[in-house]
């Protein structure tokens, strides 16, 4: 008997493209970890599409540049430096983002950092650094955001990138995993929390996304098996789409759950990997 597959032969499939419409015409955006390869792509995106974008990370001269390639004032992008990591550049960070914006309708908490190590001998400090970073932060600046929310009667949304570690785990990267899974029912309760106020809360959780990022796991890695980290960055595919995932298709889904059309999708950890997590 002949050999029969129901699929055809693997081949990357292409990222798609689609027209870009004002949905969020007259909204304005604070995106954290604004000059990353996923923050600046949403960033870029909620500004095609109408808002005003603040856009927070932790280097002046890095978020200035950003914010003048994203057409700077004029159109549309501020840049603030922001430390996630300390309550009072936070608290000042959200403040200045208010004030350049005049109102504030959705936050996107994007700011992260992943450290890797042997998971019997992650050291306190990692933790602690990790955690204040990827969860402390977010609660933090969400909590201030969803009070100005209040305070203005604003029917506006919230929306954290976490990861599919922070569901599936990865042994070489405990510490992000636990504080990605933190951000994850962090979320589920915020998302109660803020019901009455008519403020939405989700978060997305990305898979192999080609950024700066991805290419220091890919290096992390390397240390561990010896293996050259461009070869290790390669092997990182989506295996449906037989490529690396894009920042864009992260944030069309991070646009989608900050608009009005995601009422209904509430507390929720929307997997943006491309499959590779079956819940």
């Amino acid at each position: 008997m002949s050999k029969y597959v129901t699929r055809r032969p693997d081949k990357a499939l292409p990222v798609r493209k689609g027209p870009v419409f004002p949905i969020h015409a007259g909204k304005g955006f604070l995106v954290t970890g604004g000059t990353g390869g996923i923050g600046r792509s949403i960033a870029e995106l909620l500004i095609a599409q109408g808002a005003h974008v603040v856009i927070a990370d932790l280097k002046q001269a890095s978020v200035d540049a950003t914010a003048e390639a994203l057409g700077g004032a004029a159109g549309g992008c501020f840049g603030i430096a922001m430390d996630v990591a300390w309550e009072e550049a936070v608290a000042e960070g959200v403040a200045k983002a208010i004030d350049l914006l005049g109102r504030v309708d959705g936050l996107v908490n994007c700011a992260a950092i992943v450290l890797h190590s042997d998971p019997l001998a992650i050291s306190r400090a990692d933790w602690q650094k990790q955690f204040e970073i990827n969860l402390f932060g977010a609660y933090d600046i969400s909590r201030l955001v969803a009070a100005h929310m209040i305070e203005h009667d604003i029917q506006g949304a919230i929306v954290s990138i976490a990861s599919e570690a922070g569901k599936k785990g990865h042994v070489e990267s405990l510490a992000y995993s636990a504080s990605k899974a933190g951000m994850i029912s962090m979320t589920r309760m915020l998302s109660e929390a803020l019901a009455p106020y008519d403020i939405n809360v989700n978060c997305v959780c990305p898979g192999g996304v080609a950024t700066p990022m991805l290419k220091e796991v890919s290096e992390a890695y390397s240390e561990f098996t010896a293996e050259p980290a461009p070869a290790i960055f390669d092997k990182m595919l989506s295996a449906q789409l037989v490529r690396h995932l894009q920042p864009v298709e992260v944030a069309r889904v991070t646009s989608f759950l900050l608009g009005d059309d995601a009422m209904l999708v509430r507390g929720q950890a929307i997997n943006a990997d491309a499959g590779e997590t079956p819940y």
